[in-house]
């Protein structure tokens, strides 16, 4: 692992991301997870002084390999259905924190309901 130069960390970043996106197929909620996930991924290495510790240009190469796998592939292949496992795995965590599930919602809005309805008596 060397030191990219600045054009190469761009090169890389720009072709995760296209090739990203074409496996997804542009899909809402998964193309704003693919941009989230490096935005997350090269800024970690930007902000280290300027090293970039993690740049790995075999993992690089690999990780293209297998999303132009995933945009090239039929509908029912396997990484088509790994990323898009990843994608909703990252979305789920991403908000699992600020909703609530729909169970505890109803219950919730029943328990409210009740105590509306007894304090009228």
């Amino acid at each position: 692992m060397s030191v990219p130069a600045n054009i190469e960390l761009i090169h890389a970043y720009r072709h995760l991301l296209r090739w990203g996106l074409r496996a997804v197929q542009f899909s809402k909620p998964s193309r704003y997870v693919i941009r989230d996930q490096l935005r997350d991924a090269f800024r970690d290495d930007i902000t280290k002084g300027g090293v970039t510790a993690k740049f790995d240009r075999d993992g690089i190469r690999r990780t293209i390999w297998f999303l132009k796998g995933a945009a090239e592939s039929p509908r029912g292949r396997w990484e088509r259905k790994i990323l898009k496992n990843l994608c909703r795995v990252a979305w789920e965590r991403k908000f699992a924190v600020t909703r609530a599930r729909w169970r505890v919602l109803v219950i919730h809005n029943k328990t409210k309901e009740i105590s509306k309805k007894m304090q009228r008596l």
